[in-house]
């Protein structure tokens, strides 16, 4: 069997505005998924808008820092699993001497504050390591500080390997549901335990 997987980003106006996009999607046999809300994070439920500009997030962002709470939550309105991604913040953000930090770029100077668009850095605070995750709000994307393997593979079906980038850091793993939110949560505590 094989399987191709393209992800397009763009709102359903692009799409449906895309001769490429509509083209590529004719070409491949089977089905095509779209991404589609999952009611489950929506904060405002009074209001009687017809138009849906993406999730409003009620409180915080589990282990997010007040500065980049702003920042992190537009990210996660783009998400359709958003809820699942807060269930990820919240157990793994949880775990002892876990800290959840936004990036230093490379121009960055004492006093700036951290960047929070790209991706955040869950760590273990006293760890000689690097992060044991990088979650990105936006996609529900994480990547592990794992190398994958046949034991991977077992535990995280979902996960897939990446041959690109910091050779530690060699897992990653979509949150779209419940089943990959679990698989997501194994992968981070064998990530955690091994920094």
């Amino acid at each position: 069997m094989k399987l191709t997987y393209f992800c397009f980003e763009g709102t359903p106006q692009e799409f449906d505005a895309s001769e490429v996009v509509r083209e590529l999607v004719q070409q491949w046999p089977g089905t095509v998924d779209t991404a589609r809300r999952v009611p489950r994070v929506v904060a405002d439920p009074d209001s009687d808008d017809d138009v849906d500009f993406g999730w409003l997030i009620d409180g915080d962002v589990p282990g997010v820092a007040a500065e980049g709470q702003e920042t992190v939550k537009e990210q996660l309105a783009l998400n359709p699993a958003a809820q699942q991604f807060i269930d990820f913040m919240a157990e793994a953000g949880a775990w002892e001497s876990v800290g959840v930090h936004g990036i230093k770029r490379k121009t960055w100077q004492e006093g700036d504050p951290l960047d929070y668009t790209g991706y955040l850095r869950l760590r273990r605070k006293g760890s000689q390591y690097g992060g044991f995750a990088y979650v990105f709000a936006s996609t529900g994307v994480v990547n592990f500080r794992l190398q994958h393997s046949d034991e991977i593979a077992e535990l995280a079906p979902d996960a897939y390997p990446l041959t690109k980038g910091n050779y530690r850091y060699r897992v990653n793993i979509q949150i779209r549901d419940e089943v990959t939110l679990k698989q997501a949560l194994a992968l981070a505590e064998l990530a955690y335990d091994a920094t």
